[in-house]
């Protein structure tokens, strides 16, 4: 019978939906909609969703009509409790029939590792889609992740805003799903403001669908919004420059909306003497704007709202928009001026009584663990540092904190501090107190100066030991002090910056300080954080396309990323070379002889035991090698260290085809067992090849 297939489509209408709750909204629906899907053998071609702040959407293209028919086979009891000596069926096969609907003849007879066994096997019709997706949908609308939920009216569904519609057609019927009071039609609904009315649909057609909210305003697609909004912002901005279009902004500004309009204001020329950062901040975090450069880089005086609503009037809310801000930009010229008042020591006092976290002191508790730990890197890195200058930088990198622009405007920290810095004639810190923040979510630029990079990473250092110290570790999807992020800043600083650091010392000097303040309770973190940045790291490889293979050798050493990063790259650069899998599979041979054997109590190796001549060239090779290796590895120039290793090769090769080791004679076994072992210690040295087999 031929299979038969109709489209799917799933509007939920709600409230206004917070911009950020739609993104990970629609990959929930989708994944969970693959997932049932998939659960329940319903075969489709494409799956895809969209969404507005007013609405989530499910498509799915040709969705099978019927579930696949399965094939069943139940094992029932062993053959000889089943049938009696005369061929007879028991009451106990009579019972299984009988449990299932069946006549025991209908019982068949199945060879299985333990023996025979009476089964059944059955054909489960599949059953109509139709019938089966109010269930399904209304699984898939609950399962939805929001960050947060909320009730309405007496219904005890949750969901991110009160459900208002829903449109939900399966081929041209409707399909009876009813969540709170809301049934399901053939309806959807326009733009708000500008195409309220019902939008009625007669197949669930996705081209028709889209085609339709659009023109009533309302872009469903959230990338072709995205770009609506993009395309938007630089038409309206061509006579006068480039707008600073960053990208969590403009996906914010294209979800607030159903259609972009984009408005064109300015605000007076006075509030140009205020530092861009706090410019773009204050009209991008307050009131979602773009700011606007001219055509040689300055920051002018214009800015661009994006409205979710043509209006007829323009001017008065192009008003609008100017009152406010020029109110947000009165405020920041207020706390900045403010701070200027009072010099930057001022500030540094005031840390002494703000709480970096209740467990681990104040602002002030963590500047002075700053200036220590920063000594111990210097020692650790190949840098050339003003320690005087970089002690300075550990003191005031928090003093920003205790100003009133950071107070109103979290994100500016460093950046303000840098800018104070140089105000107050500390020109020579405020670069390191910017850079200790890099890389950032929104920059993802590297600390150039090595005052900057060594005060990120003590910062991130001393971050993650004081919370792993006090239990606070991300859960889940949930990192509310950022220790991902803080853990990748490290690596990405190490790798960029090509810079060697054995973590696991800094940590450990980092806990000592910790304990000296009395601030750390756990004291047994080290391992633990050592194996969060481990997982970091593995990611970071991942992403710089090495394969895992390569990556489960290394990746157990010593935590040093950058050395890490030099060794896995040598092993793929020597990938390609036709004796290194000749290579891996010699030693896979060299490994599987040794396993058991304990190799610390192997004696030293006697060259006057050697008896075949292929145990005497392969003992000639690795002494002939050795200091070779030696060099190469405490270079760290790994590529050529696995290509000496390649002369190995031949050598073991001969060796296990012509040599038995495990002979009778003691120290002949030992003196073999003993010359594998120093071979296994060559490659143990560069990482763990057991792991690549």
């Amino acid at each position: 019978m031929e299979k038969m297939y109709k489209n799917l489509l799933w509007e939920i209408g709600t409230e206004e939906l917070p911009a950020r709750f739609i993104l990970p909204a629609l990959k929930s629906l989708k994944d969970l909609a693959i997932k049932v899907f998939s659960e329940n053998n319903l075969y489709y071609e494409e799956i895809k969703t969209a969404g507005t702040c007013r609405r989530l959407t499910l498509f799915v293209k040709n969705l099978s009509e019927k579930q696949e028919d399965k094939e069943e086979e139940i094992l029932g009891p062993p053959l000889q409790i089943g049938l009696d000596k005369k061929g007879n069926y028991t009451p106990a096969a009579i019972g299984f029939a009988k449990k299932y609907g069946v006549s025991p003849s209908e019982l068949k007879i199945k060879e299985t590792k333990k023996g025979k066994y009476l089964c059944l096997k059955r054909t489960i019709q599949g059953k109509k889609t139709k019938h089966l997706l109010p269930d399904l949908l209304l699984n898939i609308l609950k399962n939805i992740y929001f960050p947060k939920t909320m009730r309405w009216g007496n219904y005890s569904i949750r969901f991110a805003r009160p459900i208002r519609w829903i449109l939900c057609l399966f081929g041209n019927e409707v399909i009876p799903l009813k969540v709170a009071n809301v049934k399901a039609e053939n309806l959807s609904y326009g733009h708000r403001f500008l195409a309220s009315f019902p939008i009625k649909f007669e197949e669930a057609d996705w081209i028709k669908y889209e085609k339709s909210l659009e023109e009533n305003y309302v872009i469903v697609d959230p990338q072709k919004r995205i770009e609506k909004t993009k395309t938007a912002i630089l038409e309206i901005c061509k006579d006068i420059g480039y707008p600073e279009i960053e990208e969590d902004l403009l996906y914010e500004n294209a979800n607030l909306v159903e259609y972009p309009f984009p408005i064109l204001g300015e605000f007076p020329k006075k509030f140009l003497n205020l530092p861009e950062p706090l410019i773009i901040t204050a009209l991008k975090e307050h009131q979602r704007y773009f700011s606007i450069r001219d055509f040689k880089g300055n920051l002018t005086n214009y800015f661009v709202a994006i409205n979710n609503n043509l209006v007829k009037n323009s001017s008065i809310v192009k008003k609008g928009h100017e009152r406010v801000t020029k109110a947000r930009l009165e405020d920041a010229k207020f706390y900045f001026e403010r701070d200027l008042k009072t010099p930057l020591e001022t500030k540094l006092e005031k840390l002494k009584g703000i709480i970096y976290h209740v467990k681990c002191g104040t602002l002030w508790d963590k500047t002075q663990r700053l200036v220590k730990l920063s000594e111990i890197i210097i020692s650790d890195l190949n840098l050339k540092v003003n320690y005087e200058i970089l002690k300075i930088a550990c003191i005031y990198s928090k003093a920003d904190l205790a100003s009133e622009v950071v107070k109103e405007f979290p994100s500016l920290q460093g950046i303000i501090g840098s800018i104070y810095a140089e105000y107050f004639g500390k020109k020579e810190i405020a670069r390191a107190i910017y850079e200790q923040y890099l890389p950032m979510p929104q920059d993802e630029k590297l600390p150039e100066t090595p005052e900057g990079i060594i005060l990120s990473l003590a910062d991130k250092i001393d971050h993650l030991t004081s919370m792993f110290g006090i239990g606070e570790r991300p859960t889940g999807e949930k990192d509310p002090y950022g220790l991902r992020r803080c853990a990748y800043g490290i690596i990405k600083i190490l790798l960029g910056k090509e810079l060697f650091l054995q973590i696991e010392n800094i940590l450990n000097s980092s806990i000592t300080i910790l304990q000296t303040q009395g601030f750390l309770k756990n004291k047994k973190i080290l391992s633990e954080i050592c194996t969060f940045i481990r997982k970091r790291l593995e990611g970071e490889l991942l992403n710089l396309e090495f394969e895992k293979n390569f990556i489960s050798v290394v990746i157990n050493l010593p935590l040093n990323p950058y050395d890490i990063y030099l060794r896995i790259k040598a092993l793929k650069d020597i990938q390609n070379k036709e004796d290194f899998t000749g290579l891996v599979i010699s030693f896979k041979r060299v490994f599987q002889i040794l396993k058991g054997i304990d190799k610390n109590t192997l004696p030293a190796i006697n060259v006057s035991l050697f008896q075949e001549k292929e145990e005497k060239t392969l003992y000639e090779i690795v002494e002939n090698i050795r200091s070779e290796l030696d060099l190469y590895y405490k270079n760290k120039k790994y590529f050529e260290y696995l290509k000496t290793l390649l002369k190995l090769r031949e050598a073991i090769d001969r060796f296990f085809d012509n040599v038995f080791v495990m002979t009778e004679d003691k120290k002949l076994r030992l003196n073999r067992l003993k010359l594998l072992s120093e071979i296994a210690e060559l490659f143990d040295r560069f990482g763990d090849f057991s792991s690549f087999i």
